[in-house]
């Protein structure tokens, strides 16, 4: 598991959030189930 920060539209405000997956196609998938499509401000990128 890698982990990944990406920067996403939640409420009206643009915030920072961390997420764990296997790759970078698993975290944008996770993170647009979570947000949204259209709530992805960001691509994520790898930190750990």
């Amino acid at each position: 598991m890698n982990t990944y920060s990406a920067y996403v539209r939640a409420n009206g405000y643009v915030v920072q959030t961390r997420i764990c997956a296997n790759n970078l196609s698993d975290a944008i998938f996770l993170l647009k189930g979570q947000y949204g499509a259209d709530n992805l401000v960001h691509l994520p990128t790898q930190i750990s």
